[in-house]
């Protein structure tokens, strides 16, 4: 059976190594501050949020508001020091955002849902300062690649089209399976190309884009 690196696209592998250094300066490059009111998700990504008595977008806002002021550099510099800290801290934040759901609703998000909105969470805290250069270093290192439509269609075209996929939306990620499975698809091209998932994240979301 061939390997997985068989399968890569090379036009893709050298666009995204040529993309890795000016990817890596958006990392850190804003001041950050626990006032802020701007939490990085667009009210256009909670269309795909049905069903929900409350708007999506406010509930998701004034869980992040929480969760900016409760922030600690030092303790956050901690947290994503070792892959085994950055995952028990994305479990941390995922069961945060369910509680906080749960609140207001009668169910918590799907799969899907809640793993968009918190690998979007921390990829737009990744592009702040925290006057610790690790977190912004954990940060690259270690994170998950927000998953959606467009996500998965570059991803498949860096896999030369070999998965199965039409129209693949983030809806199509339905059981925790599916999102490891297909943040190990991205790790191992981004590492292939001296990248991480979340600067495939940045290199493969374009706005508009679907």
């Amino acid at each position: 059976m061939q390997s997985i690196n068989d399968y890569y696209k090379p036009k893709r592998v050298s666009e995204f190594k040529t993309a890795i250094p000016k990817l890596r300066a958006q990392i850190g490059r804003e001041t950050w501050s626990n006032e802020i009111k701007q939490f990085g998700i667009a009210g256009n990504t909670f269309r795909a949020f049905r069903g929900w008595t409350h708007m999506p977008s406010d509930l998701y806002r004034t869980w992040a508001e929480k969760q900016c002021i409760a922030i600690v550099p030092a303790s956050l510099a901690v947290s994503v020091s070792s892959k085994e800290g950055f995952e028990e801290w994305h479990a941390s934040l995922c069961q945060s955002l369910q509680k906080h759901w749960k609140k207001y609703e009668s169910s918590g998000l799907p799969i899907a849902h809640q793993y968009k909105v918190i690998d979007l969470y921390i990829k737009w805290l990744s592009q702040f300062n925290f006057d610790l250069p690790t977190i912004s270093s954990g940060l690259i290192d270690y994170s998950h690649c927000a998953i959606d439509s467009q996500i998965l269609l570059t991803l498949n075209d860096c896999l030369s089209g070999a998965l199965p996929l039409g129209k693949p939306s983030m809806g199509h990620v339905r059981y925790e399976a599916t999102y490891l499975f297909c943040q190990e698809l991205v790790s191992r091209f981004s590492s292939h190309c001296g990248g991480t998932p979340l600067l495939f994240d940045y290199y493969a979301w374009k706005p508009g884009g679907g």
